[in-house]
């Protein structure tokens, strides 16, 4: 917002016919979520050079982030080659290819493109694995990690397609087995980890989490940890742990979603009433944890409410 300002400041003490400072504001608000106002701005800036690429970026950009999907794809495709956007545009067009469920030409697409490989693999994998042409997308896996060996999104990718081929079992019992080579990398043991906790095997999860935080500060893997802590009943170990990683990233949607009922099972919902009125005052700007405060004021009456019909059920007379 800071930056959409600044852009929006210099627009007005420039050139009123160059559109460079508002193409700048226009993907400054898209990227803080306010694409309304983007979508003004954009349209302003391409209105004024109807064939520059930034204005045309922005304009798609700002039409994305409205769920205009296909309105924005047009927008895309026109800076589908520019030499200096076209990393930007192809991105934008296979995420509305995706909303659009247009696997078929994303295919197409990519068999055209020269993309990063990371890229290419994981949405080729996507597209074969949603029109469930299963084999030709673990074969897709299988070559995505002969080229980048133990890739972190190539490993999960191949997993899931496993998982849905033979089943939960024997993919958790392979992965443990590789889980316990030293020599490979993490990603490993969060795979392991990850399907403990789905196969309701939470303690064997945190044996890994607990692995995995000695070697690396990751937010990732402490916040994984947390949510197994959490189901295997050990709130009271969960609930600083989510905090911490809360105070870090206010914005965690499934952090916030998992701390409140932790609170609640352990009875410390006075202690995340506390905690979030102290969030509001180092993060004002967030104005969706005043509704996370409002949640646990109405949980912490209920509360209240049980207590006193419980009581009038012991004491009829009183």
């Amino acid at each position: 917002m800071e930056a959409a300002r600044m852009a929006e400041l210099l627009y007005r003490h420039g050139n009123p016919d160059n559109p460079f400072w508002l193409t700048r504001q226009a993907a400054a608000l898209s990227r803080s979520g306010d694409y309304t106002k983007a979508i003004k701005i954009a349209t302003q800036a391409l209105s004024l050079q109807p064939t520059n690429p930034y204005a045309t970026l922005a304009v798609a950009e700002a039409l994305y982030g409205l769920n205009r999907i296909k309105e924005a794809l047009p927008y895309f495709m026109e800076i589908a080659d520019n030499e200096r956007l076209s990393f930007f545009a192809r991105r934008g067009i296979l995420n509305c290819l995706a909303a659009l469920g247009d696997w078929n030409q994303m295919l197409h697409l990519l068999s055209r493109w020269e993309l990063p490989h990371d890229i290419s693999y994981r949405w080729k994998v996507k597209a074969l694995q949603s029109l469930n042409r299963m084999d030709e997308a673990i074969s897709a896996c299988r070559e995505w990690l002969k080229i980048s060996p133990d890739n972190p999104h190539g490993l999960w990718a191949l997993t899931e397609l496993e998982i849905k081929q033979e089943g939960i079992q024997p993919v958790l019992s392979r992965m443990g087995r590789l889980a316990k080579i030293p020599s490979r990398p993490p990603i490993y043991k969060e795979i392991y980890a990850s399907l403990c906790r789905r196969t309701g095997k939470p303690e064997l999860a945190l044996e890994q989490y607990a692995k995995l935080t000695r070697g690396q500060a990751n937010p990732k893997i402490y916040q994984k940890q947390a949510f197994a802590l959490a189901k295997s009943g050990k709130e009271l170990e969960a609930i600083p742990l989510m905090e911490e990683l809360l105070r870090e990233n206010p914005r965690d949607y499934y952090l916030h979603k998992a701390y409140i009922p932790a609170c609640k099972r352990a009875g410390r919902l006075q202690q995340a009433l506390r905690f979030y009125k102290e969030l509001v005052m180092s993060n004002p700007e967030e104005k969706p944890l005043l509704g996370r405060i409002k949640m646990i004021q109405n949980l912490l009456k209920e509360e209240l409410s049980v207590k006193g019909d419980e009581k009038m059920e012991q004491d009829p007379d009183e």
